[in-house]
């Protein structure tokens, strides 16, 4: 019994604090099944993309969050002009819809722009963990610029989950200021939380 929860809490770091997971990549190239989301989501990209915008629409069921980010560069200054597409799952925890039939790209997803202090902000609701139990809630962010290409971001969890371990708290701790556990604040029944992502020196796909 000691082994098999041993290997469940190896299994929930390692969902945790793998930047981009199967999810996205296998063996080094990406998962043709997620990228074919991504080139549907990138082929409606708004041709002007505000600092500020929205992923669910304001009629979705669920809990009003606001995510208020910021992008660095590598050397950890603010960067300015970055395109930032957002995703995650619904309050019941499916990516797609309706017993979660895989469309041709997320339904709940979102574009930004960041301004000349590096930040963007997303008005959208509190995801739910997977509806399978596999993983707590948590946000995708994707980064697109011209000169460190597209990359994925951390995946960013909510403080407040009770599906987290203390090591993935312990080691998304470790990583300060860029920590992919963000603290959940509510100011009269709208969540807040904060995310900042570094860039890195290269594109992933």
């Amino acid at each position: 019994m000691k082994t098999l929860r041993k290997w469940v809490e190896v299994y929930k770091t390692i969902w945790l604090i793998i930047p981009f997971t199967l999810s996205f990549s296998i063996q080094g190239q990406v998962d043709p099944r997620w990228l074919r989301h991504w080139n549907e989501a990138d082929k409606k990209k708004p041709i002007e993309i505000p600092a500020a915008s929205r992923i669910a629409a304001k009629d979705e069921q669920g809990i009003p969050l606001i995510i208020k980010g910021k992008i660095y560069n590598p050397d950890t200054t603010p960067a300015e002009g970055i395109i930032v597409h957002s995703y995650h799952r619904d309050g019941n925890g499916f990516d797609f819809g309706k017993n979660d039939v895989e469309l041709t790209t997320w339904r709940l997803q979102g574009w930004a722009k960041t301004d000349k202090n590096g930040n963007f902000e997303f008005k959208t609701i509190r995801p739910a963990p997977d509806y399978l139990g596999r993983e707590g809630a948590h946000i995708h962010f994707t980064t697109i610029s011209k000169e460190f290409g597209r990359q994925w971001a951390p995946k960013v969890f909510l403080s407040d989950d009770p599906m987290l371990t203390e090591k993935q708290h312990s080691a998304s701790k470790k990583a300060g200021k860029f920590g992919w556990i963000s603290k959940v604040k509510e100011i009269k029944g709208i969540q807040y939380i904060t995310v900042k992502i570094q860039l890195k020196e290269k594109g992933d796909f």
